[in-house]
């Protein structure tokens, strides 16, 4: 098992990686969650006025490949906005993930999103732009 760590543009990045690191993901990659937050908390406590905007922990790639798959999942979505003129409303999600569908809808011409409802029952409806 190997783990790396490295600061880019004010973002603390850890990964892990080997064989067997599936248990530092857990179900619906809670313990993930958890141990990216433990990890910010310690780092925030020890920082002595330095401040992480943001800690991001990997394991095996997995955040990556969830960003791919959603990425992807939200381009089908636009097609669909834009062959059929309809409104799609995804279910509810994370701060991060509602990230990846905003960035993603940014770079597709013709559709616009946006995040509707309260933490932490936050969605994104993605419609015609215009």
């Amino acid at each position: 098992m190997t783990a790396n760590a490295q600061i880019e543009d004010d973002v603390l990045r850890a990964s892990i990686d080997g064989s067997e690191v599936g248990l530092f993901i857990g179900p619906g990659m809670a313990t993930l969650d958890a141990i990216q937050e433990i990890t910010r908390n310690v780092l925030q406590r020890h920082a002595e006025g330095r401040e992480y905007a943001k800690v991001v922990v990997d394991v095996a790639g997995v955040r990556q490949m969830r960003r791919d798959r959603l990425a992807a999942f939200v381009r089908d979505a636009a097609r669909q906005v834009l062959d059929d003129d309809v409104e799609v409303v995804f279910e509810v999600m994370s701060s991060p993930d509602r990230k990846v569908v905003h960035d993603t809808i940014a770079e597709i011409d013709g559709v616009a999103s946006s995040s509707i409802g309260e933490s932490p029952r936050r969605r994104v409806v993605l419609s015609a732009a215009g």
